[in-house]
């Protein structure tokens, strides 16, 4: 998805997530996260503000991001309100990053600007999700917006590594997005994630982006993923699946 077509993308997904904010009662209970449907829009509001004060130095990555979160959720819960707040925030992301590849940061990773609108449109598509469930009505998200996302989730995974998992996961890892991008990640005394493929990679994982996106925070689960052909992996080392499939905590 080019820079363009992913601009129009964060723009119509933020129009279909008020519509759903627009429908719900304030106090509508999710299944996935603690929030209402009300604090679910408020957090989304509160991310392209987030953004743009990290975008020109690093900021630390939170010891709870959920605390985070949370401390950010006053103000208003009118859906109404909320809704219109949102595609202006939206509006605000798109206004100051216009170029895609002028780097930024995102907490202490150095991304670029096409990643970070890529982390907002994955809020978008995630937390959709959430509200679209809430409301019995179907929410598609397409492989191409799984693949754009997946431009901010996976160098961004490195920020929620566990380094308890590391020394168990150790090795180099070859992961195909089919109809998207490859990644090497390498697991030694730190994690880093790059797009590309390894010249050697002791385990390779072909994943469905779409799965692999709403199973990395708990929208779909790892059996449901697997068993349905989401996820398939080989390699020389096949015993490092098990830590690797532990290695990145679900946000």
């Amino acid at each position: 998805m080019d820079w363009v077509r992913l601009r129009q993308e964060i723009t119509e997904t933020a129009s279909r997530v008020g519509a759903s904010l627009r429908a719900l009662p304030p106090d509508t209970p999710l299944a996935r996260v603690t929030w209402t449907a009300a604090e679910t829009g408020a957090h989304l509001v509160s991310l392209p503000g987030r953004y743009l004060a990290m975008a020109d130095e690093p900021h630390p990555f939170p010891a709870s991001l959920a605390e985070e979160n949370q401390r950010e959720l006053a103000g208003t819960r009118d859906p109404a309100e909320l809704a219109t707040l949102l595609e202006a925030e939206v509006g605000k992301l798109l206004a100051a990053f216009i170029d895609g590849d002028r780097p930024v940061w995102y907490y202490t990773a150095r991304l670029d600007e096409y990643a970070v609108t890529a982390s907002m449109l994955s809020e978008l598509l995630l937390h959709g999700t959430d509200l679209a469930r809430a409301l019995g009505r179907p929410w598609t998200i397409t492989r191409q917006q799984a693949v754009a996302s997946l431009r901010a989730v996976m160098p961004a995974a490195v920020l929620v590594a566990d380094p308890r998992m590391a020394p168990k996961a150790r090795g180099t890892y070859h992961v195909h997005e089919r109809g998207g991008d490859d990644w090497t990640v390498v697991v030694r005394d730190e994690v880093t994630v790059s797009r590309g493929k390894p010249a050697r990679a002791d385990l390779h994982l072909s994943v469905d982006p779409v799965g692999f996106l709403l199973n990395a925070v708990g929208l779909m689960s790892r059996a449901r993923f697997a068993l349905t052909g989401g996820m398939v992996m080989w390699g020389r080392k096949p015993w490092l699946a098990a830590p690797f499939s532990g290695l990145f905590a679900r946000v």
